[in-house]
């Protein structure tokens, strides 16, 4: 892809999730005391379950049925839960050397089974962090220079919710709830609100749902990565069904606020000179809000003019220890950054795509007010 080098951290991250599989089988083996023919088992039926979670992410993207709702979400499940097992696995290993030496032979059996415990305490609330309605995160942004017409102007956002289910509806629907509750003058949708596997009845029901929103000045939006995944066309026809002004490269005005929106920067292939250029023909000077799925090319933004950016896309990681991965691929990776006049604020997301699971990366609804 053009100017976006994604292909090492890429095979990184499958290298490593197929080592997390071999690693977590020896592991188990090794302190359960297993026999040769039982360790060599387990690691071949953990080797299996490596291409599970993929098998599973290929089969909802190109045969969509709510029957095997259950399968898909095992496939994802799984994925959470080797991650998980394989880091708390790592840090037990570590920590072995020194409870040798300082724990007797039956304390250092108890090691190794509160360890087994605290997993299955994480996974457990890691599943409570994914299914969990998320919290408002209210931020107040003071901005140098801003118009005393977006003085107070209140933002929220929603972003990665990636609704490929009827299930993950009463979620959004306990979120519009609280937004509405904050009385903002703008919702933006910062994509992959949509994801594979979401049949027709649940569309029509998110349509629904999303109409519910009512800001004084509207909700705008733009595609996230996901939902080219889920079709182009289908996803421009459901963000029109939703009551969302979908902005596709192009810019609105709201009462005065100039709103820019671009399409998915890497799915795309956006160049630096081509975010230049459309910025050139839609900031008319002064602040604009500026709606980008991936945090991508902030400098760039910052260079061309006075923004300030909503993003999400990179879910702050999901599952520790997976920001390590991830921050290799985006340098704005959670939270508030500011570069020259400019600033973007990159969400955790509101929802949580593959495993209903989140560790040490809370789910969020930002609700962001800009003062002078």
């Amino acid at each position: 892809m053009k100017g976006h080098h994604f292909l090492p951290a890429f095979i990184t991250i499958i290298v490593s999730y197929i080592a997390f599989h071999i690693y977590s089988a020896s592991w188990i083996a090794r302190n359960l005391a297993l026999p040769p023919a039982s360790a060599r088992t387990l690691r071949l039926a953990f080797l299996l379950l490596a291409f599970f979670s993929p098998f599973t992410m290929f089969l909802r993207r190109h045969y969509m049925s709510p029957a095997l709702d259950w399968f898909y979400a095992a496939g994802y499940a799984w994925m959470g839960i080797i991650l998980l097992a394989g880091s708390v696995f790592f840090l037990a290993d570590i920590l072995n050397p020194p409870a040798r030496r300082f724990l007797t032979p039956s304390g250092f059996q108890n090691f190794r089974i509160a360890f087994m415990a605290a997993l299955g305490l994480i996974i457990i609330y890691s599943f409570y962090g994914g299914l969990k309605t998320p919290v408002v995160k209210e931020l107040r942004l003071t901005v140098p220079g801003l118009p005393a017409s977006m003085d107070g102007l209140k933002i929220a956002q929603i972003s990665d919710m990636h609704i490929d289910s009827a299930y993950k509806l009463s979620k959004l629907s306990n979120i519009i709830d609280l937004i509405n509750a904050q009385t903002p003058d703008l919702v933006f949708i910062t994509g992959d609100l949509l994801d594979p596997g979401l049949d027709g009845p649940a569309q029509l029901q998110l349509g629904v749902l999303m109409r519910r929103l009512n800001p004084r000045l509207g909700v705008f939006g733009v595609l996230g990565n996901h939902e080219y995944y889920f079709g182009y066309e289908k996803s421009v026809a459901a963000y029109k069904d939703c009551g969302i002004n979908l902005l596709r490269n192009e810019a609105a005005d709201a009462l005065g606020v100039r709103v820019i929106g671009l399409s998915d920067i890497t799915t795309e292939k956006t160049t630096e000179k081509e975010l230049t250029d459309l910025l050139a023909k839609y900031h008319t000077g002064g602040f604009s809000l500026l709606m980008s799925h991936q945090p991508l090319m902030f400098e760039t933004m910052a260079r061309a003019g006075d923004f300030v950016v909503f993003s999400g896309h990179v879910h702050r990681a999901q599952i520790f220890p997976f920001h390590i991965f991830v921050r290799l691929c985006y340098k704005y990776f959670y939270g508030l950054y500011r570069v020259n006049n400019s600033f973007i604020y990159v969400t955790s997301g509101a929802g949580a795509w593959g495993p209903p699971m989140r560790f040490l990366a809370p789910p969020e609804i930002p609700v962001i007010t800009l003062g002078g």
